[in-house]
């Protein structure tokens, strides 16, 4: 499914994007804060997102040693793809 099509079946999939455009390697639960969405809707957009490659979930760093077990996720936009989403958002 291309990107376009994402974006029209659900106009929530242009906010995800532009939120990790605006705030590259930007964090799960910033994510979460800058879009007000329930989790597990989000938790669905950024699935369907990552499968498709359209964005990328990283493993960042964490920020003490006592949470250095679980490590946090990171989203970048492919950069690959950059082009084409802005043009879509």
């Amino acid at each position: 499914m291309n990107m376009k099509t994402l974006i029209d079946t659900d106009s929530r999939y242009k906010d995800v994007l532009q939120a990790i455009i605006d705030s590259p390697y930007i964090e799960r639960s910033a994510l979460e804060e800058k879009l007000d969405l329930p989790q597990a809707d989000l938790e669905s957009l950024l699935d369907t997102l990552s499968e498709e490659m359209i964005i990328l979930e990283l493993a960042g760093q964490a920020d003490s040693s006592l949470e250095s077990r679980v490590p946090k996720k990171v989203y970048l936009v492919n950069p690959e793809q950059e082009k084409s989403i802005r043009e879509h958002i």
